[in-house]
């Protein structure tokens, strides 16, 4: 699927998402993040203003020549309206020290500080005051990969406030002081947490829900990786908990493919064209954990990634060894007892031949029971559970709650051939087609 490109020619052919990117980095880094609808109509007008060059009079350096004319519309816009002292807190502050806006505009500009704008961008996106659907938001916007109606429209039906939320994301961010810029090292740890929460998230958002579109879906995806690329590309921000992030990502990602239009759920994993997966992403995701090291107390993403990696690596998934993974997901539960990870732990321990321990340790789960009427998953692990331990009146009770509940067509069938499996005597051994 070919990706959106900015379409003003004549430069249209050198230049495109990327290169509006790194502009919208550089101007939200003068006039905050605050004003990001004037960054982006600055952006456009730079656009604009090159597209008038003659096709013959094409710069050698399209992304200079972008730059020089950013600089200057951005000049005209902050003595048009009168922004002096109005500015982002660091062009401000170098205001107040003396420094000629023009200077402190050229610095900013450059084309070697581009890449360090945009992780300035990220960490301000990203920053832990806003909630966690407003920072993926904030991501899908400066990286031109939707607008807000669209990001509406592929999101849940329930976050249909999600446009109002951008509206008054400028309100948010100048109560809460936020501004782009990366954080000082005593601050790193906390701010880089929320940078790889926020990533994670918007790459789920897009891995996991079916009812998108493939377009919509992998451009999620998409710029998650992006995001998670830009981590390793600074000093600062290339840690081991960034490169154990990315082996997640990659190992995930590698998956993509017989994922499409498919149910996304670990309930039919093993059901899955493994021939299909992405071996050069797999390597990628080995090389990147290797990078990520062995620390002492292994944080969530490593863990994440040795889960996935036993899956993964494994040729059959009979040959999966479910054990090693009961372990590391006990210690993930450790780490971060969300409902998500219990019920993985849950899943794991079917898969280890003990379908009852399974329903046991959902029922100490303290919101189990406020997941059964409404949760399709919740409900289909349990009638999965039940299968595996023959008490099938049960488990056709939960399957018949989980194929109600289904969000996709797709997983309605296929639950609904789980139940006439049951029915037909089969005991539910009756292996689905992809």
């Amino acid at each position: 699927m070919k990706k959106q490109h900015l379409t003003f020619t004549p430069l249209a052919h050198l230049t495109g998402q990327h290169e509006a990117r790194q502009l919208l980095a550089a101007l939200i880094r003068i006039v905050g993040l605050h004003r990001l609808e004037l960054a982006l109509e600055l952006v456009t007008t730079t656009f604009e203003e090159a597209a008038k060059q003659p096709w013959f009079r094409l710069p050698s350096n399209p992304m200079g020549f972008l730059l020089s004319i950013a600089q200057q519309k951005t000049m005209d816009a902050v003595r048009v309206q009168n922004l002096t002292g109005r500015l982002s807190r660091e062009v401000n502050f170098a205001v107040e020290t003396g420094q000629p806006l023009e200077n402190i505009f050229q610095g900013i500009f450059e084309e070697n500080a581009l890449e360090d704008n945009r992780l300035a961008l990220l960490f301000a996106c990203c920053h832990p005051l806003l909630p966690l659907r407003l920072r993926m938001a904030l991501l899908l916007k400066t990286n031109f990969t939707f607008s807000e109606k669209d990001i509406q429209h592929f999101r849940h039906s329930d976050d249909l406030a999600l446009l109002k939320e951008l509206e008054a994301a400028s309100d948010q961010l100048l109560q809460h002081g936020i501004q782009s810029g990366v954080p000082t090292p005593g601050q790193l740890p906390a701010r880089l947490a929320a940078v790889e929460e926020t990533v994670l998230a918007l790459f789920m958002e897009g891995y996991e829900h079916s009812d998108m579109t493939i377009f919509a879906r992998r451009s999620f995806c998409d710029t998650a990786f992006q995001m998670g690329c830009l981590l390793l590309s600074n000093a600062a921000t290339e840690l081991p908990t960034s490169y154990a992030l990315m082996s997640v990502l990659c190992l995930l990602a590698a998956r993509f493919e017989p994922r499409r239009g498919r149910p996304p759920s670990f309930l039919f994993l093993d059901e899955k064209n493994r021939a299909k997966w992405h071996p050069k992403l797999i390597d990628r995701g080995v090389a990147y954990f290797e990078k990520a090291g062995d620390p002492d107390q292994p944080d969530e993403y490593h863990l994440l990634a040795r889960v996935l990696m036993e899956h993964t690596l494994a040729p059959h998934p009979r040959f999966t060894n479910w054990e090693r993974i009961l372990e590391f997901l006990q210690l993930l539960l450790d780490e971060r007892p969300t409902y998500h990870n219990h019920l993985c732990f849950a899943y794991a321990l079917a898969k280890n031949h003990q379908p009852m321990m399974a329903i046991q340790h959902l029922y100490t789960v303290p919101t189990f029971a406020d997941h059964l009427p409404d949760d399709w998953l919740t409900n289909a692990l349990m009638g999965e559970f039940f299968r595996q331990a023959k008490n099938l009146r049960e488990c056709a009770r939960y399957y018949q709650v989980a194929q109600q509940k289904a969000p996709s067509t797709g997983l309605k069938k296929l639950i609904l051939r789980k139940m006439l499996a049951l029915t037909s005597g089969k005991g539910g051994k009756k292996k689905t087609k992809w």
